[in-house]
């Protein structure tokens, strides 16, 4: 009976999208809902009953659910683009969320078409990976990603509440009257690390759940404010997700590394315009490269090449869905993983093939290959038309070439691995809590066992690039430069890929150094790849040098950021301008304000800095106050603060000012730069037992 009933369900789900296709509607609004790492079955909508979504429960009513829908890669920049563009990885050459950077010029988006056709059009995203410098940012009019990174934000300030993102997307939309747009609305929550505000933080013993509660609630004000705006009836809107998440199923807790259905089965809701197809639900396969071009088809634009189809159109008699991560060849030394859906099979290729029945077997515990080997060929077959998923060949110029060779980076996919030969990551997949275990103990500021551990795992895989990289920067935490350059070297020199982002931490520790030149030569050549990047590190590097003009001219160029104005404040500064340096901090922080930040790493330390050379030290000494109690583990503050107390001639609050600086960052770095503080006000003696206090490390 039950089987009975489900061949019913599947029969009257697949023939939704055989009835007529939607009316089109040109200029019509058109919102793009992106939730990040949303796994399809922890939504209410997949029958999940562990956590409430009124909102997105609410859409689905007044829209088509599909049931079955699949991202084509677990990582956030390939899949959002497959999402923008109708093309898989393979196509529009996003293959990784380091390493890559999307080519507007080449492949247009919707918003890009769109916009052809009189739309505005715009985007606000919640995280860092999306920055507009990959890319993004050419394929839309107004783009909004400003998320401070500078030097110190930890990783859960690369991203920032979807409250705040939403409500710039909903500012934008009021500027815009009554002319048609398009807007893509990213949301970080449930992505890690999950830290759900309240009431869902007591409300959720799983904090992930809490934080898909989050990203209901804000997708409801978003929601609220359309049918305000009488926007909502008439809209096309989707709702989705680039992936979704391990939460430990086959031994991964988030993703990027496997192609089990639990990182690359999404959601997807369509609500068209009006009441067609209201409160339905459809089998028919769908995966993230189609929403591109069924936006298209429903606002009437002219057909174009795309891999993704129109899910309101007949649907295929058959269709295979591709999938894939070259993250763990190119982050981890491991093989590379791709994969193929078609009906309810699911194949993924590796070292060891796996073939799924996920309708009989939805956790994916049985791998049935041996009583599938026609097909397990048979999916083996259309993978191999795709290209490799991992290269090492770029085509650079010669000068470009020789910066690459001076930053290690060998560059030819001949001189790699095979990952054919590698090992796969199914049985990997245990030594990242030995990954997991020695990030802990650095986190702590244990960083002798943290070092320990990961040379033990370098020593055994010397191409754990992630964790080459993790070591570089404790090595600039602890203030070694020279080792941290050692190692970021050492990623470059081993990645599958050349990653510009490295390339610029790569400099920044140069720079740390005093070698401005090696400086220099990584940041130019994290150029084409992180140019805005790029750029802060050439501004900070004629600072250095004391070249005021090259470093203006190089500011003026940046996006205007929060971060972007202090740059330029500190070259002001450097200038001789006092007063244009404050203006230029006073725009900065409203920046930071404006876009839900808690402020700008180093800001009020910069001006404490030009409030005491105007004798204002009263004032010099709240902005201090202010810096350390938003950025605990910025040095400078505290050693500007000391050096006010000593002017001020209050020695007993110069030495408790240094007991705080150790306690908030207990490293040899820190007791340096305590000794060195005595040093400039020629107390020799206080410096010397600074030093004797060291710990080891």
């Amino acid at each position: 009976m039950r089987k009975s009933l489900a061949l019913i369900a599947l029969l009257l789900g697949a023939s939704c999208a055989r009835e007529a296709r939607p009316v089109r509607a040109e200029h019509v609004p058109v919102i793009l809902i992106s939730i990040d790492t949303l796994r399809a079955d922890h939504l209410p909508l997949y029958g999940y009953r562990g956590v409430e979504t009124p909102n997105i429960d609410a859409l689905a009513r007044d829209g088509i659910v599909f049931a079955r829908a699949w991202s084509h890669c677990p990582m956030t920049l390939p899949s959002h683009v497959s999402m923008l563009t109708g093309e898989l990885p393979t196509t529009h050459g996003v293959r990784n969320n380091l390493g890559f950077r999307y080519e507007a010029a080449k492949h247009p988006s919707i918003s890009q078409r769109l916009q052809a056709v009189g739309y505005a059009t715009g985007g606000a995203v919640s995280a860092y990976v999306l920055r507009g410098e990959t890319g993004l940012r050419d394929a839309f009019q107004w783009y909004d990603d400003a998320i401070d990174t500078s030097p110190g934000a930890r990783f859960r300030d690369y991203q920032r509440s979807g409250f705040t993102t939403a409500e710039l997307a909903e500012r934008w939309l009021d500027s815009l009257g009554t002319k048609p747009f398009f807007l893509f609305l990213h949301l970080y929550e449930p992505h890690v690390p999950y830290d759900p505000p309240e009431p869902y933080r007591s409300r959720y013993t799983n904090a992930y759940d809490g934080e898909i509660a989050t990203a209901d609630a804000i997708v409801g004000e978003l929601i609220a404010h359309l049918k305000q705006r009488k926007l909502y009836d008439k809209a096309v809107i989707v709702l989705t997700s680039d992936h979704g998440e391990g939460l430990g199923d086959h031994g991964e807790e988030q993703h990027s590394i496997l192609l089990y259905t639990a990182t690359i089965r999404v959601p997807l809701v369509v609500k068209l315009p009006g009441d067609e197809k209201r409160g339905t639900r459809s089998n028919v396969p769908a995966a993230l490269s189609d929403i591109a071009p069924t936006i298209a088809a429903l606002t009437g634009l002219p057909p174009a090449k795309t891999d993704g189809i129109d899910l309101f159109a007949p649907p295929p008699k058959s269709r295979s869905i591709y999938a894939e991560t070259i993250y763990p060849y190119v982050q981890l030394g491991w093989s590379n993983l791709s994969a193929m859906v078609s009906g309810s099979l699911h194949y993924i290729e590796g070292p060891r093939p796996e073939l799924y029945d996920f309708a009989a077997d939805p956790d994916e515990r049985h791998d049935v290959i041996a009583e599938h080997r026609r097909e397990a060929a048979r999916f083996r077959e259309e993978l191999a038309k795709f290209p490799p998923p991992a290269s090492g060949d770029l085509a650079v110029s010669g000068e470009d070439a020789a910066r690459l060779a001076a930053l290690g980076y060998v560059g030819s996919a001949r001189q790699r691995p095979d990952p054919a030969s590698l090992p796969n990551p199914v049985d990997m997949i245990g030594s990242l809590e030995e990954m997991r275990v020695a990030y802990e103990l650095a986190s702590e500021h244990r960083y002798g066992p943290a070092i320990q551990k990961m040379e033990a795992l370098l020593a055994k895989n010397p191409r754990l690039v992630d964790v080459r990289v993790r070591l570089a920067e404790f090595y600039t935490e602890m203030g070694r430069p020279l080792d941290a350059v050692r190692e970021y070297k050492a990623a470059i020199g081993s990645s599958a890929v050349f990653s510009s982002e490295i390339a610029v931490s790569l400099g920044d520790a140069f720079l740390q150094a005093g070698k401005l030149d090696d400086a220099e030569n990584a940041a130019r050549t994290a150029m084409e790849g992180s140019p805005d990047k790029a750029r802060r590190m050439l501004v900070r590097i004629d600072l250095a040098r004391g070249d005021v003009v090259a470093a203006e001219r190089i500011a003026a160029q940046l996006p205007g950021t929060g971060s972007d104005l202090l740059l330029r404040a500190e070259v002001r500064n450097a200038a001789g301008d006092a007063n244009g340096a404050l203006r230029l901090l006073g725009e900065a922080d409203a920046r930071a304000q404006s876009a839900g930040e808690k402020g700008v790493f180093g800001l009020e330390a910069l001006r404490a800095d030009l409030l005491a050379r105007a004798g204002r030290n009263a004032e010099a000494v709240s902005a201090c106050e202010k810096e350390i109690a938003m950025f605990p583990n910025d040095r400078i503050a505290y050693a500007r603060l000391a050096v006010l107390y000593f002017t001020m001639g209050n020695r007993s609050a110069v030495d408790h000012t240094l007991d705080r600086l150790v306690k908030a960052n207990p490293n040899r770095s820190a007791y340096e730069l305590a000794a060195r503080t005595l040093e400039a006000l020629e107390d020799v003696s206080g410096a010397r037992k600074w030093r004797s206090r060291m710990p080891r490390e």
